[in-house]
């Protein structure tokens, strides 16, 4: 109850204190920039107790509910690690034919192999590619192939 006398308090000084603002207020024309002001100031007044006490509104999660929060974050990551894996390896499998076929190579297989760094880096490991025995070229192709990767480069044969 006391919460309400004191509104009406502030309320009553409110308008009391504009009202002897307006009356030392001479007539010019401040006079509409001052009304608006007054309005507002009033607005303000009236309407504090429903700003000054507006709930808290705290949401809690129930306890289960961060764990499976916390289940989801990790299959995200994972999921998300296996797509950029993929992407890697099919774009290293891309340029790798590319290349191979400039040099008129046709690539029966490729493995490539990738490790992940304690950071979460992907690094590439090693690389495995499967040719045809006709193009025993094989000291001049790896180096070649290397340089271009930046990893260790197996050739294997067919044929």
């Amino acid at each position: 109850m006391s919460a309400i006398l004191q509104w009406t308090f502030g309320l009553c000084s409110a308008m009391a204190a504009m009202g002897l603002c307006r009356m030392l207020l001479p007539g010019s024309g401040m006079e509409k920039t001052f009304r608006f002001i007054i309005g507002v100031f009033f607005l303000c007044v009236l309407l504090s107790p429903v700003a000054i006490r507006v709930p808290n509104l705290m949401l809690e999660l129930p306890a289960g509910t961060q764990a499976e929060i916390d289940e989801r974050s990790r299959r995200l990551d994972e999921m998300i690690h296996r797509q950029a894996l993929q992407t890697a390896e099919n774009r290293l499998r891309q340029i790798i034919v590319e290349k191979l076929s400039q040099m008129g190579i046709k690539v029966h297989s490729i493995a490539i192999n990738f490790t992940t760094s304690p950071q979460g880096e992907i690094l590439l490991e090693s690389v495995d590619i499967t040719i045809d025995a006709a193009h025993r070229r094989e000291e001049a192709l790896i180096n070649y192939l290397a340089a271009e990767l930046g990893s260790s480069v197996w050739l294997y044969y067919v044929g």
